[in-house]
């Protein structure tokens, strides 16, 4: 299919060179970066600081690499120390009984609110100060952009195409993916960080309106079939 293309667009910019060596010579190739309708998410924003910092997570209950990035925000949110926080975990799946004991330490600090709607997915976003995933293998991450969309800066592991999707230091803090000392540190530094963290949240819907918008997808894809004429 690659080889027979006139046209490839490419999600993941990790998956660029890899693409581009299949294509045939004049075929073109094109990142089109990940994109959400970001109003669903925007309308939410702003919104004031919860008293005791609400710490979101969106991700499915599986074996394997979510398990891991599970594992790593349990570790992560062992070092915090006495900061104040709570945490909502979104998300279920058949590994939900392993990610509970791995939260068991924690809690009424942790609460499960299992599988949700896309329709109420928005308010969760809305009701949080800080998005926190380690990313174990992630191709980049939807939840990321919506997290972003609403207004929530974002801690995330640095792997495949997250670092296309969050900006490091400017609409998040990106950390080494799997080191759970280094999660916790960033995590620390905006709890501690109000400011810091009004400064993230404030660049993080601009930046997808921008860049992974639907609107900004569909530019991107009319410029990239205009290289077929």
């Amino acid at each position: 299919a690659l080889a027979a293309a006139d046209l490839v667009l490419t999600v993941n910019p990790r998956d660029i060179a890899g693409v581009k060596a299949r294509l045939r010579p004049g075929a073109h190739q094109v990142w089109l970066p990940p994109f959400i309708d970001t109003a669903r998410f925007a309308a939410n924003a702003p919104r004031p600081a919860n008293d005791v910092p609400v710490l979101l997570a969106v991700g499915m209950m599986r074996t394997r690499d979510k398990l891991d990035s599970y594992r790593v925000l349990a570790d992560a949110l062992g070092k915090l120390g006495e900061r104040p926080w709570r945490a909502v975990l979104v998300g279920d799946g058949p590994a939900r009984g392993e990610v509970e004991v791995l939260m068991a330490r924690f809690g009424k600090r942790i609460h499960f609110a299992g599988a949700v709607s896309p329709t109420e997915l928005p308010a969760y976003y809305a009701s949080a100060d800080l998005y926190v995933w380690p990313a174990i293998n992630e191709a980049y991450g939807m939840a990321f952009l919506e997290a972003q969309a609403a207004g929530l800066p974002v801690v995330a592991g640095r792997t495949g195409g997250v670092p296309a999707v969050v900006a490091d230091e400017l609409t998040g803090l990106l950390t080494q993916v799997g080191d759970a000392s280094a999660f916790a540190a960033s995590v620390a530094r905006l709890l501690d960080d109000p400011v810091e963290r009004a400064r993230l949240a404030a660049h993080a819907p601009h930046r997808v309106a921008s860049r992974h918008s639907e609107w900004a997808a569909a530019h991107a894809l009319a410029r990239a079939l205009e290289l077929l004429k």
